[in-house]
């Protein structure tokens, strides 16, 4: 937890070492190996298009599908015993959509609240 009391979410381009702690996301749909042995893993399935981004995708949708809202879920689930308690969570986003989720992330009020986004690391 971080001072404010947010829970701190960071995002990643390799799946870490697992954490007992810590809620994995992972944005591209596949099962991580080693699901026990994170607090819980949240698989978002990709968006299946031509295109790379499109409208209506998790990072797009407003609070009633997003990534925001995925979260969401997961943060009352917690809150009522429906998953293990975690004290951190790693984001694996689909590849070139950081940003996008980024974005959605810091434009929820709900979000931001229970949440303290890491800064992105260097390039």
């Amino acid at each position: 937890m971080t001072a404010d009391g947010r829970i701190p979410l960071e995002f990643v381009t390799a799946i870490p070492v697992p954490r007992s702690d810590t809620l994995l996301v992972v944005g591209d749909g596949r099962t991580p190996p080693a699901v026990g042995a994170w607090a819980d893993v949240a698989v978002i399935n990709a968006v299946t298009s031509p295109f790379a981004h499109v409208a209506g995708c998790l990072c797009c949708t407003g609070r009633g599908e997003g990534i925001a809202a995925a979260l969401g879920d997961i943060f009352r689930r917690r809150a009522t015993g429906g998953v293990k308690w975690f004290t951190r969570i790693i984001v694996l986003p689909p590849t070139g959509q950081e940003a996008a989720w980024r974005a959605a992330l810091a434009g929820d009020v709900l979000a931001s609240a229970r949440f303290a986004i890491c800064p992105p690391g260097p390039a």
